[in-house]
């Protein structure tokens, strides 16, 4: 394979981390034998909670399979705004009109979370405030758009516009999507950069955070607590609470309960190389992140510095070797926006996203006690800060962790064990079917 669309410094690893590089873990003192708070995952889930339970005096260890932040945290597209992957409609057949209503709007009030946090502890993260564009795969999906909206809005408002066809072009350099819809209160953000000011906060709120330090096992104490088994040795914790999301699999025997239910999947993202104020103006005259009304999204956004593109596609697809996927990632990148055809990528990489059988949101305990917060199902960025903060508020008995999403139904399917075998196939079905959705395109998702 030719690698002429490379760059010569062309890596495997997030643009992100060109900013934001992850911190080496270097271990100034032995892990403690006690703790109040015992947090598994440093993810954005893990570090609010730690935030929390540190300022209300809980001494609070965070631990993590890898140096902190090493997943998808710091891997994302790094999305502000709403995002649940039910209708409203389908919420409410599944669990009445009031309480859907109830949990559309707390899912849409993460983003405010988020942003509150962001100014308060004075957070330097690269944010555009520019509004979001979903376009539209064909005309049917642009009309099923418009009335799903109207219908959202006359029972959960929010600022959204429709923008036909014949405008799209002040949104967004290319004729592949037949119009769409603006969302005015959407955003982005740096997401390394956030994650960095978030583990700033937690540590300033008295947390510690330990890297290279994997869970082996989790075990209910008589007396009450838990004894954590760690790589290293054995920690007595008053609580337990599991932030792993979509590398839930990856700690397999230590809470096996979450680890059934969440399905881990790979989302891809590649970033261009530098490109010329005039080139990006033509491919983005709104300066606006887009995704689309397929299943199976495209999506791309500018960096925080106006310079670049980051675009991904295909996820769930599985490729072995990176650089197969960059390509694949690139042909369809250049499928959407020809203009981008003489431009190299200069990085390409994934995360993995944890996603719930249900598509929702979940936080809880288990039955011995364990909290968790996970299955963000590819908004982790506002809905990872929200219910960690959530439960941390909720461990330390704050009135401020009440929330309709604790305990709401965590299914998973007969003999699922965290290994989803059959991804791959499901997959090829979505794409199936978004190629029959998108008519009047080629949608080349493989």
């Amino acid at each position: 394979m030719s690698t002429e669309i490379f760059t010569e410094d062309f890596k495997t690893d997030p643009w992100w981390w060109e900013w934001a590089p992850r911190p080496e873990p270097v271990r100034t003192a032995p892990l403690p034998a006690d703790v109040d708070v015992l947090v598994v995952g440093s993810g954005f889930a893990g570090l609010n909670c730690a935030r929390i339970t540190a300022t209300a005096g809980r001494d609070t260890l965070v631990v993590d399979a890898g140096p902190a932040g090493f997943g998808a945290s710091t891997r994302l597209a790094g999305y502000i705004g709403r995002f649940l992957h039910y209708s409203i409609q389908k919420l409410e057949s599944k669990v009445g009109k009031e309480k859907a209503h109830r949990l559309w709007k707390e899912s849409g009030d993460a983003q405010w979370v988020l942003l509150d946090l962001i100014e308060k502890e004075q957070m330097d993260v690269g944010k555009l405030y520019r509004g979001r564009f979903t376009g539209a795969c064909s005309p049917a999906h642009y009309d099923a758009m418009a009335a799903n909206a109207e219908y959202i809005n006359k029972n959960v408002p929010f600022e959204y516009s429709m923008c036909p066809a014949s405008e799209q072009h002040k949104e967004v350099g290319t004729d592949f999507w037949h119009g769409g819809m603006i969302l005015h209160e959407h955003g982005t953000l740096h997401p390394g950069l956030y994650h960095q000011g978030l583990m700033d906060a937690a540590i300033r709120a008295g947390a510690r955070i330990e890297g290279r330090t994997p869970v082996l096992d989790i075990a209910p104490e008589p007396g009450g607590g838990f004894t954590v088994t760690t790589r290293h040795h054995a920690i007595h914790a008053r609580d337990v609470v599991i932030c792993t999301n979509g590398y839930s699999n990856t700690q397999r025997s230590a809470v096996p309960w979450v680890r059934n239910r969440i399905v881990p999947v790979y989302a891809h993202q590649i970033c261009t190389d530098t490109i010329s104020d005039g080139l990006m103006k033509d491919v983005k005259p709104s300066g606006r992140a887009v995704l689309d009304s397929k299943t199976n999204i495209f999506w791309d956004r500018p960096t925080p510095d106006d310079k670049r593109i980051i675009f991904g596609a295909r996820t769930g697809h599985d490729d072995g070797d990176l650089r197969i996927t960059a390509k694949k990632l690139r042909d369809l990148m250049v499928m959407v926006y020809p203009q981008l055809a003489e431009t190299k990528i200069s990085h390409v990489w994934r995360g993995v996203m944890g996603f719930s059988f249900d598509l929702l949101p979940h936080i809880g305990q288990t039955r011995d006690g364990v909290y968790f917060a996970t299955g963000f199902c590819g908004s982790g960025l506002p809905l990872g800060t929200y219910f960690g903060q959530k439960v941390g508020h909720k461990l330390v008995g704050n009135p401020e962790g009440e929330t309709e999403w604790w305990n709401h139904g965590f299914p998973t399917w007969p003999f699922y064990n965290g290994n989803p075998w059959w991804l791959p196939a499901y997959i090829r079905w979505i794409d199936f079917n978004d190629r029959r959705g998108s008519r009047g395109h080629i949608v080349r998702s493989g």
